[in-house]
């Protein structure tokens, strides 16, 4: 059992030391499932998930991080009690937690998510709900601040439209008064399914969503060209079904799981329509960086910038809507906060 650590971290890039890594489910979980269509491919998602979770796993301890992850959820028979969907499993940490200089902030009151008071000091931790309801600016319903939706690069943070009204106008006084410099955007999207800062003037982008020139002014931006979804086999026959939800790979014509998914498991599921993941990258130091899968063009961006990527593959990113910055979530880094801009 690790010691409790405290939170250090001030960008995406500056050399990992400690990770959080997100959790699947047993691979007894879905054992209960009676009709075989339905519960072999799941069972090959937790396989599967698991051993691409293993991968990074054991490539971040390689590099020389430690690795905190909780074990395996087990099926709860009360699941069902209420005849709601299943929650979701505490696979992506960074949906619903921000690392920020010392402090970890939670947006999330599921209780898969306790065991961080396991991990990190319990002075390190913030609830956010907490802090905006006594604020008298009360969240309502939007997305939350979390380390998926905002960008921490040194003293500024960049915030999406995505995110809650209330949560963004108290959010803004708050680190604003913490020294922080806070940048709005018009995107609406989670900031980490559109780009990826590698390094100090570096970035990888799926397009020209944010105004670079503005958020990051003289920074090299890689427009990764031709990735729209009508390149990617089986999603266009797949999305009217699953309303551009989810997709598992040759399981396009399986109705049984359709309605299985859409009925029980419709909040681990996200929105994956709106963007490719492959941009989705997890930085071990500027010049190291997790990715999905090959990519011609930004593979000669990294070596131009004299970065190795490491192809750690996440198999089931389009069911779980999310990628290697999701799953992973960075808790110290060897660094100081420092001026970008």
């Amino acid at each position: 059992m690790h010691e409790k650590i405290k939170i250090s971290t001030h960008t995406s890039f500056q050399p990992l030391e400690a990770v959080l890594l997100g959790q699947g489910v047993s691979s007894s979980y879905f054992d209960w499932v009676k009709d075989d269509k339905v519960r072999t491919p799941l069972n090959r998602i937790v396989e599967e998930t698991q051993e691409d979770l293993d991968f990074v796993k054991k490539t971040c301890e390689d590099f020389g991080a430690t690795v905190f992850q909780d074990k395996p959820l087990d099926f709860d028979q009360e699941l069902f009690e209420n005849k709601m969907a299943i929650p979701v499993p505490p696979i992506q940490p960074r949906d619903v937690h921000l690392t920020l200089g010392d402090k970890v902030y939670c947006t999330s009151t599921e209780k898969v998510w306790n065991y961080i008071y396991d991990i990190v000091e319990e002075d390190s931790i913030v609830n956010l709900f907490t802090l905006s309801h006594e604020s008298g600016k009360p969240y309502e319903g939007g997305d939350t601040i979390s380390g998926a939706s905002c960008l921490k690069v040194g003293n500024r943070i960049i915030i999406p439209s995505i995110v809650d009204n209330n949560m963004k106008k108290f959010s803004k006084v708050f680190f604003t008064e913490k020294g922080y410099e806070i940048i709005e955007t018009n995107d609406d999207a989670h900031t980490d399914g559109i780009m990826s800062m590698l390094k100090p003037g570096v970035i990888v982008s799926l397009g020209d969503v944010i105004n670079y020139k503005e958020t990051f002014p003289g920074w090299e931006v890689h427009h990764c060209e031709d990735q729209s979804w009508s390149k990617v086999a089986g999603w266009l026959n797949f999305k009217n079904k699953s309303k551009g939800r989810w997709w598992i790979p040759g399981e396009e014509s399986n109705d049984y799981l359709q309605q299985f998914v859409d009925t029980w498991l419709n909040k681990w599921v996200g929105y994956v329509e709106e963007t490719v993941f492959d941009v989705n990258m997890f930085s071990l130091s500027e010049e190291c960086v997790l990715v999905n899968n090959y990519n011609k063009e930004v593979f000669g961006f990294l070596k131009k910038h004299k970065i190795e990527p490491i192809i750690c593959p996440m198999r089931h990113r389009y069911f779980w809507d999310g990628g290697l910055h999701c799953f992973t979530l960075d808790l110290c880094r060897d660094g100081d906060r420092e001026n970008y801009f």
